[in-house]
């Protein structure tokens, strides 16, 4: 199945298909949605309906977490990063930033959502620097200055996403920076690890 670069077709097509039928989840409804915007493209919410994942185009009334990406991120962390990870044997939950949110029971979920704040990683690649936004529950995402930036190399960024490195083991060695109010990653943590 080839990647689409258009965000659209991403989260519309690529994504409702790719995490279909998927084993473990046969059962699974999820306690909220996990949205994702990219700013004047669109918007979108995904959701767990007894193991079916469903995709709305718009922001749900519900999400656990907001992830916003801007249009020039878009290719190289979501596409680069689906590509990274296609031939990776990981539960669906690490395929996807945050779909860990679909699996969280209803007080967790609550517990994401009652963060304040919103938290932007810096992804460094070479002489670029790509940002992905976390926004926990409905609320609209601090784009121009979030209240927290985690700063890291792109290694560092999918080994969170995959599980495969620890956080805070990332953060001792200096391979991840937190500038801000670090309580708002720590409180988000376990959409990652």
């Amino acid at each position: 199945m080839n990647i689409p670069t258009s965000p659209e077709s991403y989260f519309t097509r690529y994504i409702p298909e790719r995490f279909s039928g998927m084993p473990g989840f046969e059962q699974v409804s999820s306690a909220g949605s996990v949205a994702f915007a990219v700013p004047e493209v669109g918007l979108w919410s995904f959701r767990l309906r007894a193991g079916q994942l469903l995709c709305e185009p718009a922001l749900a009334s519900d999400p656990v977490v907001r992830i916003t990406i801007p249009a020039a991120s878009f290719e190289p962390i979501v596409v680069r990063g689906t590509e990274r990870m296609a031939g990776l044997a990981l539960s669906p939950e690490k395929q996807m930033l945050a779909f860990r949110a679909l699996t969280l029971d209803a007080e967790r979920s609550a517990q994401i959502r009652s963060v304040v704040g919103s938290v932007s990683f810096a992804v460094l690649e070479g002489k670029d620097t790509h940002r992905v936004y976390v926004t926990p529950g409905a609320a609209e995402p601090n784009l121009s200055k979030p209240e927290c930036e985690v700063s890291c190399e792109s290694e560092a960024f999918w080994g969170l996403q995959t599980g495969t490195q620890n956080p805070f083991e990332l953060l001792m060695s200096g391979k991840i920076r937190i500038a801000g109010d670090a309580q708002i990653p720590m409180a988000l943590s376990s959409l990652f690890v």
